[in-house]
């Protein structure tokens, strides 16, 4: 980052599903799938809540912290009171996600988005293609000066990959069915320039580049008024049914179906990180208190493709993998490293004053000393578990580099054959 003081900074994100995704309404109804995913009122799409997002996050940042070594209280990765625990206040969780406490309340300082649908796949009869509509390109993607336009609701464009594998009709027009709706192809697009929209100065966006390669340039774009009913007509439906322990056959009435997003899925959200100096907070550095609560949700991040979102996380569903310009590692300890400095200069400078007051003022200094020692504590032994598990891999490192270095070939460059001739050989 920048030496310039950053008030905010919005980053926007990819995430690709793994396994299905089912974030239910929470309701049970009448219809074609009794549970339903939640959808977007205005388009009828389906997306991942930016609070589903956030909840998540909050509890995978605890974890990610807790087994780095970090001791975490319960009420951390809630942000208020357990029954046993409450919020510390002082860790990167609650400083990034909030708290509440009887003396003490903050907000969080990182703000989430829904997960809206960028790249839909569908299976056609030439394969898997992600589908997305006019308008979402229009909204989200940089397509460097080549005019999409709006689609007709009969046509699809395509990437030069899918037009040249399309089928013909008796009237030797190309078309493609994308479940049960047949649309004939319009003109080719060029995607290969093609990046995300970024939101102004203080914002960073990912790159589309590896995915494109991943799904080999298969992408179509068709009108808005068609993606919705594409989106909808091919979400994965799945039946369910309880089993009785005792008998080991099913419940009566107990049989439901559901729907879910299908693997595949790209979603696209934003998430916009307030910086902690915003609010008077002088133990950070202009930035790196910044940087602390951006690698804070990008730890939890880490996690979603492991555990999951949403509901039916035992039956496989859920898993999604985040992607964007993480913050490093090193940006990282470096934001650790010159807090961990101003604190104990605080500390310090808390001290002589201690000695100088009384009453009240003595008190208030007193309970800031607590606070202050009780950071310094978490990071402390934060800090050692990370040393040691730098060390085992360092040694580790020189122990193959010393195995490598030993390595000696004895025949000279003059006497091995050359590319060439060892081509012609074979």
């Amino acid at each position: 980052m920048s030496n310039t003081f950053i008030s905010f900074k919005t980053k926007t994100y990819l995430a690709i599903a793994k396994e299905p995704v089912y974030v239910g309404t929470g309701g049970y109804r009448i219809g074609r799938v009794d549970n339903t995913i939640i959808r977007d009122s205005g388009t009828n799409l389906p997306k991942i809540p930016g609070t589903t997002i956030s909840g998540n996050a909050r509890y995978y940042s605890w974890l990610a912290y807790k087994s780095e070594g970090m001791n975490l209280t319960l009420g951390c990765a809630k942000g208020k009171r357990t029954e046993k625990e409450n919020a510390c206040g002082m860790c990167p969780v609650c400083l990034t996600y909030g708290f509440i406490k009887d003396e003490k309340s903050h907000s969080g300082l990182a703000y989430f988005s829904d997960a809206r649908i960028l790249f839909f796949p569908v299976a056609t009869m030439i394969g898997t293609v992600w589908v997305t509509s006019d308008e979402i390109v229009r909204e989200f993607i940089d397509t460097d000066g080549s005019n999409i336009g709006s689609v007709s609701k009969e046509k699809f464009l395509a990437a030069l990959e899918i037009k040249n594998s399309l089928p013909e009709n008796n009237s030797n027009k190309l078309f493609l069915n994308f479940g049960w709706i047949m649309l004939e192809s319009g003109r080719e697009i060029d995607i290969s320039l093609w990046k995300i929209k970024s939101n102004g100065e203080n914002s960073e966006v990912s790159d589309l580049s590896d995915f494109f390669k991943k799904v080999e340039n298969r992408i179509c774009i068709v009108s808005k008024e068609v993606f919705h009913h594409i989106v909808n007509s091919n979400l994965e439906t799945r039946t369910s049914v309880s089993i009785n322990p005792v008998t080991g056959a099913a419940e009566g009435g107990a049989l439901f179906t559901y729907e879910a997003l299908p693997r595949g899925t790209v979603f696209i959200m934003d998430v916009t990180y307030e910086n902690p100096k915003n609010y008077g907070n002088d133990e950070y550095g202009d930035n790196d208190g910044l940087n602390v609560v951006i690698k804070t949700v990008e730890k939890g991040f880490e996690l979603f493709s492991s555990l999951g979102i949403g509901g039916m996380g035992t039956r496989g569903f859920g898993k999604i993998e985040i992607k964007g310009s993480m913050i490093g590692e090193k940006e990282y300890w470096e934001s650790v490293k010159k807090y961990v400095e101003n604190l104990e200069k605080r500390y310090n400078d808390l001290q002589a004053q201690l000695e100088k007051v009384e009453g009240e003022e003595k008190e208030k200094i007193d309970k800031e000393i607590k606070r202050i020692t009780h950071s310094l504590n978490l990071y402390r032994k934060y800090i050692e578990v990370q040393k040691k598990k730098l060390e085992k891999q360092i040694n580790n490192f020189n122990e193959i580099f010393n195995i490598i270095s030993s390595i000696n070939i004895t025949i000279s460059e003059n006497d091995m054959p050359n590319e060439t001739e060892e081509g012609e050989n074979a």
